[in-house]
């Protein structure tokens, strides 16, 4: 495990690492995070690939559930992690002796440019603490082509009571196109969530190709 230092050492990051020991064995694993990891996987393989990855980077991997997951469909593929809680890649490197994980933050990534097939960041977007910063970081170990799939919460009132960076539709799709991942795939809101598919350096126009809508 090489660990590069975290952009931030806030209590958000201190929340984490004291999860890490029981978080695999929370509730929220099989009514929240399960769930959305699968919608992620789904919609990659319904609307995205068209041959096996070589190589996933998880951003905010926690102990790499993603991941494990990505690897049932995808055997073959080098899988990467990284996250700013030292103990949650501790636990990762553990439940996953077959990946690769490094202590670090979406802002500064310890990978190659041009690395992963696909990237992946599932409910860690809203902690990023810079997003501009971390959206260059994923286009940059992108390869061309590949696919950005992001999955976050979108409760605004939770979100300003926590002090989390939760941003709408509208702002996420500025956000990638200031970044240069055009909109590639569906996008939906469901259960306070929502999911959408980015293409690198991809020139068909946007589409809107499905909708899931909050009860």
């Amino acid at each position: 495990m090489e660990k590069i230092v975290p952009s931030t050492t806030s209590s958000d990051v201190k929340r984490f690492d004291r999860w890490a020991a029981t978080y695999d064995q929370s509730v929220f694993q099989r009514l929240y995070f399960g769930p959305v990891h699968s919608k992620m996987l789904d919609l990659l393989v319904r609307e995205g690939l068209k041959d096996a990855p070589s190589c996933i980077i998880d951003v905010g991997c926690g102990t790499g559930r993603l991941l494990r997951a990505a690897s049932a469909r995808w055997p073959e593929a080098q899988l990467l992690g990284a996250d700013p809680a030292e103990n949650m890649i501790a636990q990762a490197g553990r439940l996953n002796p077959n990946a690769t994980f490094k202590v670090a933050s979406a802002e500064a990534l310890p990978f190659s440019d041009q690395t992963a097939d696909i990237v992946l960041s599932s409910l860690s977007f809203h902690h990023w603490v810079d997003q501009k910063k971390g959206l260059r970081e994923t286009v940059r170990v992108l390869r061309p082509g590949g696919f950005f799939c992001l999955a976050d919460h979108n409760v605004i009132l939770l979100a300003k009571l926590l002090g989390e960076r939760v941003r709408s539709r509208e702002e996420i799709q500025a956000l990638m196109t200031s970044a240069g991942l055009p909109f590639g795939g569906s996008k939906g809101w469901e259960c306070g969530s929502s999911l959408s598919l980015w293409l690198k350096n991809d020139r068909r126009h946007p589409k809107n190709l499905y909708r899931l809508y909050r009860r």
